[in-house]
């Protein structure tokens, strides 16, 4: 990273507010938890999840619960079982008097809908009625339109040791296949591998690594159990590590601490107290590797814990697999969908349209009466169109050379040197309508492997939106957020927001918003979603509580470079 960027970090984050969106508080070391359903005497063989649910538009504001029993959650009054929302405008939010059940198991914590008016989504995908779903730490929650991140900060220790010792490989051979395989997203696929890992067999923590194919390292997919936020963030090298001999034998590994011998090193800042390593496997290349782990003092992994993680790693290889193949074929036939329909309204109503206006403006040279008065006027909207057409046909150029297995022009990128570029360059902008630029990096920058000049085109389009959407004399706030899995770039403004009906439909059909008065079909915002998905990664609009707009995009922290 540059001087340049150096300077600006320290630039940014000399005076960030607490009433910003994104003052992100994730430690609430004095938080209060509330049992429920059960005040007291509860048994001491009931399975508790101790759970915070934070509000992602606002994390400093949580809920605390202890749960020990099936709850619904909803809104009204606190009854026996059922907990209010109220609290966090859940009226206002289109959240259910009954809008899910929480039904905690050993296991996994369930989700449930209760046929709520406006639906449940985790992750963005809306669940089943009546259907159980399991969460995980790190989920998004949404009831209606009111969303919490799921964080769980304790849960239950699992079967207990005699149930685990009594549970044979054949009878959850076909559920165990049946619970991972099933899934058709990949992170689906990672979260029940690790979940039943934990489950049958008791370990606290649990995690896959895959290999990066550039520098041939291994860097944590999905986890969990850990906590330490510094070995979410570690990469675990396969030159003479325990790691690196499962990777080039392809055969699982399995330690245990012995009698007067120091803890087991998995990497430096690293210690277990047993560990697991099974090879992901497929076609005979293993890609990966599943980790088990305990931690604490006396806890080994028996050979049926190395049986039941070696039997969730072969499904977990090949339900990897079948869920990128899925994912590649459904991506290209989206892809296909959009960029046909793109086109389509392009070349019927865009294009169609210029060379209207140079058709126009032509047979008006040719009758005009006073030639050389007007001809420089007549010339110039030519000249306008025309390039108007070009800009069109570059952009389209641009939005069908991108796709998601393939960044035209990949390199090394220093996201803090293209968000603030794109913020200087929209300064002018901004001062003709007397509107503040604010620009803000969270967290601990890391360098990128990227299109630099598309990601750059993006951010710039969003912060031209926000200053053409928001009244004079306002603010547009810029935020650049590095999480250790994630970087979330966030545009916001102070404009009367999107409309209801517009919000599903900027990303999807090329939709001009109903407050749009300007020719075209939104390519700029296509330009944007076609560049975050050849990230792996996505983008999103919604409205603010407290007026106006946001956008967000958000790609995988696994685009760092070591």
């Amino acid at each position: 990273m540059g001087p340049r960027s150096a300077e600006m970090i320290r630039q940014v984050t000399s005076e960030l507010s607490e009433e910003k969106l994104w003052d992100l508080q994730l430690s609430k070391t004095d938080m209060t938890y509330q049992p429920v359903p059960h005040q007291t005497n509860v048994p001491a063989d009931t399975p508790v999840w101790r759970v915070r649910f934070d509000l992602t538009y606002n994390p400093s504001r949580c809920l605390g619960l202890d749960i020990n029993g099936e709850i619904v959650l909803g809104r009204g009054d606190d009854t026996p079982g059922i907990v209010s929302l109220n609290l966090y405008d859940a009226d206002e939010l289109g959240v259910s008097r009954q809008h899910v059940m929480m039904r905690p198991t050993d296991a996994k914590l369930y989700v449930i809908d209760l046929d709520s008016t406006n639906g449940t989504r985790i992750n963005g995908r809306s669940i089943g009625v009546k259907t159980p779903y399991s969460v995980s730490n790190g989920d998004i929650l949404a009831l209606g339109q009111l969303e919490f991140v799921v964080r769980i900060i304790k849960r239950p220790t699992g079967y207990a040791a005699a149930q685990r010792a009594e549970t044979d490989l054949a009878d959850v051979l076909s559920p165990l296949a049946r619970a991972i395989t099933s899934q058709l997203a990949i992170e689906d696929v990672l979260k029940q591998a690790l979940e039943m890992t934990i489950a049958l067999t008791g370990v606290e923590e649990a995690s896959i690594w895959l290999v990066d194919e550039q520098t041939g390292e291994l860097f944590l997919e999905a986890e969990q159990g850990i906590e330490n936020e510094q070995i979410r963030r570690m990469r675990l090298s396969v030159v003479d590590t325990l790691a690196g001999k499962v990777i080039e034998t392809g055969k699982p590994l399995r330690a245990n601490r012995q009698s007067g011998d120091g803890q087991i090193k998995v990497k430096t800042g690293y210690l277990v107290e047993a560990v697991m390593y099974v090879p992901l496997t497929l076609g005979g290349v293993t890609f990966g590797v599943l980790l088990a782990a305990h931690r604490a003092a006396g806890k080994q992994i028996s050979a049926r814990d190395e049986k039941m993680i070696t039997t969730i790693a072969d499904f977990a290889a090949v339900a990897v697999q079948n869920a990128r193949l899925f994912q590649t074929t459904d991506s290209a036939l989206s892809r296909r969908v959009k960029v046909m329909t793109a086109l389509n309204y392009a070349l019927s109503y865009d294009l169609k349209n210029k060379v209207n206006n140079i058709i126009g403006y032509a047979g008006l040279l040719q009758v005009s009466h006073s030639f050389d008065e007007d001809a420089p006027t007549i010339v110039g909207r030519i000249g306008e169109a025309a390039e108007s057409i070009a800009r069109l046909i570059d952009q389209l150029i641009e939005i069908m050379s991108l796709n998601e297995d393939s960044i035209p022009h990949q390199s090394p990128c220093d996201l803090i040197e293209i968000v603030a570029r794109s913020v200087n360059d929209m300064h002018k902008a901004a001062a003709n309508k007397m509107t503040t630029l604010d620009f803000q990096v969270i967290g601990d920058p890391y360098i990128i492997q990227g299109d630099a000049q598309h990601l750059y085109r993006s951010v710039f389009n969003l912060i031209d939106n926000a200053i053409k959407y928001s009244p004079s004399e306002s603010q547009v706030f810029v935020a650049l957020c590095f999480f250790h899995n994630e970087i979330l770039i966030r545009v916001r403004d102070t404009g009367p927001g999107i409309p209801k009906d517009d919000l599903p439909l900027l990303f999807d059909r090329y939709y001009r918003g109903k407050q749009t008065a300007e020719a075209g079909v939104g390519l700029g915002l296509e330009l944007v979603r076609a560049t975050a998905e050849a990230h792996r990664g996505a983008v999103i609009a919604r409205n603010v509580e407290a007026g106006g707009a946001e956008f967000i995009i958000t790609l995988p922290g696994t685009l760092r470079v070591a």
